[in-house]
């Protein structure tokens, strides 16, 4: 029968413990880093994560961490509790080939490109993340400059330019 696993121990040095009471005991400490300093202090007695829990008045989970963190970045580990959320679903990658299916031509029998039009082409991309990106680069989809729509087979298509056809909205100054 496995046990309760061994609590991470913690060894102060004078200068660390004296830093540590001195956040733990000021009143112009914000609260939750004056809780930390708390918990590692009682954690370098050996007390269980659990009886830290009770003492300082959190969670064993939340005295646990501290001590973990505290054992591996020392003093850098009570001040952020690391990177929150999870990771961007889209990048500055997906971005780009947004602009390029901007840039191609239109599916065809659709005059212009709308954004379910642009997210059913990338695939895997969120149609509310196009607009998004829209909106936040200024792009309008009804705005292009001018374009020409023809079933005549023998209508001359004009010649592309080398740029973008797409319009920024401008923005009063």
């Amino acid at each position: 029968m496995h046990g309760i696993p061994e609590a991470t121990p913690i060894i102060l040095t004078e200068a660390e413990r004296t830093e540590l009471e001195a956040l733990a005991r000021s009143t112009k400490t914000e609260y939750r880093l004056r809780q930390r300093a708390r918990i590692v202090l009682v954690a370098a007695e050996g007390v269980a994560s659990r009886a830290i829990g009770r003492e300082v008045g959190c969670t064993t989970g939340t005295a646990s961490k501290w001590r973990v963190r505290y054992a591996a970045n020392r003093r850098a580990g009570l001040d952020e509790t690391g990177h929150r959320g999870a990771e961007p679903k889209y990048t500055a990658e997906t971005d780009k080939r947004i602009l390029a299916v901007l840039d191609g031509p239109v599916p065809v029998g659709y005059a212009r490109w709308t954004g379910p039009l642009i997210a059913a082409a990338l695939g895997d991309v969120d149609v509310q993340y196009v607009w998004r990106f829209l909106r936040a680069h200024k792009i309008d989809l009804l705005a292009r400059k001018s374009w020409c729509e023809s079933n005549d087979p023998d209508f001359a298509r004009p010649p592309r330019s080398s740029g973008s056809i797409w319009r920024r909205r401008r923005t009063p100054s």
